[in-house]
């Protein structure tokens, strides 16, 4: 979006992929995968035919579920993460479910997995949700999200938004700085 361009970064290689939930849905379960083919309006096909393609990939690589809170199971995430790894932890629309004190909680779980290690934290949520991230000036209810990103170095935390999106991600925007 803009005449800004995507910030190019190298895109790091993906060794572990675990995935937190009270209830998670296995999409290689045909019970769960035919329960979100069911939550689709049967007039998208377009929508259909996405979640056709993310089942397919999620097939291809499954992550490791891990059932329960992600501030009781995170370290259990952690640990699950090869020792010379960067872990990368991402919540997409997540944190808003969480009161305060939960989002300040999950918060405090990443800040303890970086006393032995660094963690980066990369996050897409509503404008102010996600703690230490910055607004960019922008109200709460403005209608879009803030694209952050937290690295923890031992106890140091580093933590900028470096871009807005709109509409989940389908619209992005990049400062002219974030390059």
């Amino acid at each position: 979006m803009g005449d800004r361009p995507i910030p190019m970064r190298a895109i790091p290689q993906v060794v572990a992929r675990i995935g937190i939930d009270v209830d998670p849905v296995d999409v290689t379960a045909a019970d769960d995968a035919r329960w979100l083919r069911a939550c689709l309006w049967p007039d998208q096909p377009g929508r259909v035919a996405k979640l056709e393609a993310e089942m397919a990939l999620v097939a291809a690589a499954p992550p490791l579920l891990l059932h329960g809170d992600a501030d009781e199971v995170l370290p259990d995430a952690f640990a699950r993460v090869p020792a010379d790894v960067l872990p990368v932890v991402t919540t997409t629309w997540a944190l808003s479910r969480f009161p305060l004190e939960g989002r300040l909680r999950f918060l405090h779980r990443l800040d303890e997995a970086a006393a032995d290690r660094a963690v980066a934290w990369v996050s897409a949520e509503g404008v102010g949700v996600a703690p230490t991230i910055t607004t960019l000036g922008d109200r709460r209810a403005s209608g879009h999200s803030i694209i952050g990103l937290a690295v923890f170095d031992w106890s140091a935390q580093r933590a900028e938004a470096i871009g807005r999106c709109w509409s989940r991600g389908r619209m992005l925007a990049w400062p002219a700085d974030s390059r």
